[in-house]
């Protein structure tokens, strides 16, 4: 199975081969500046699993070094990053995968700076800040 990823314009794609390793929703409050929404989801993934990628990237890199964000040229779109320090995960914006049939998130993590109003789905884990390793 494959699923694309892309961003806004259509510009950048990124291919990805397989079911991601985990699924994760955040509310802290990097991912809600990253996404201009409330929380993100992040589909976690091998590099191996990428089978193509195409468009133009600008990056960003966090102020402690700590991750390197790849986005559209063009229209902006934050479409994944890398750990700085692991060079085996890869991280996908969830909601560049439209209609896609995703596996459901398997945590919510920094819940205590969600918005009181986002309700977090009945059974699934959740925690205040970084969940355990």
């Amino acid at each position: 199975m494959t699923r694309e990823a892309r961003c806004w314009c259509g510009d950048l794609r990124l291919t990805l081969k397989g079911d991601p390793f985990y699924v994760s929703s955040c509310a802290c409050t990097r991912c809600q500046r990253r996404t201009g929404g409330f929380f993100g989801v992040t589909v976690y993934a091998r590099p191996e699993q990428i089978a193509a990628r195409s468009g133009e990237t600008q990056t960003f890199k966090l102020s402690d070094g700590s991750t390197t964000f790849h986005r559209c040229a063009r229209c902006g779109t934050n479409l994944w990053w890398v750990p700085d320090e692991e060079d085996d995960v890869i991280g996908l914006a969830g909601g560049c995968f439209v209609g896609q049939n995703l596996p459901a998130p398997q945590r919510m993590v920094y819940t205590a700076t969600r918005h009181p109003w986002v309700c977090v789905p009945e059974g699934l884990p959740e925690y205040e800040d970084a969940a355990p390793e």
